[in-house]
């Protein structure tokens, strides 16, 4: 199973991730790991999009790749894909 850097910030009550490697996959959440769950989500829902449209999945950087900014915190995001024996990466 892949997992993909993600970086989170925010503060108390509104916490954002963003996957590095994916531009414009984003999720939110009012504590830490609910933002991480949905970010799971979200990650997911990119692979289904992908796969329904025949695009390739984006391999995930390795974590050592990405530096995080002040104020947010680096972390690897599962992804769990049932179709993932079907998907493309590149």
């Amino acid at each position: 199973m892949p997992l993909y850097p993600a970086l989170i910030d925010g503060e108390k009550g509104a916490y954002g991730v963003t996957f590095p490697d994916l531009p414009g996959i984003v999720a939110m959440g009012v504590t830490v790991d609910e933002a991480m769950l949905n970010a799971r989500e979200a990650l997911h829902d990119y692979a289904i999009e992908a796969n329904r449209d025949g695009e390739k999945i984006i391999s995930p950087s390795l974590l050592n790749q990405v530096k995080a900014s002040t104020g947010q915190t680096l972390v690897s995001i599962p992804l769990v894909f049932q179709g993932q024996h079907k998907a493309r990466t590149h």
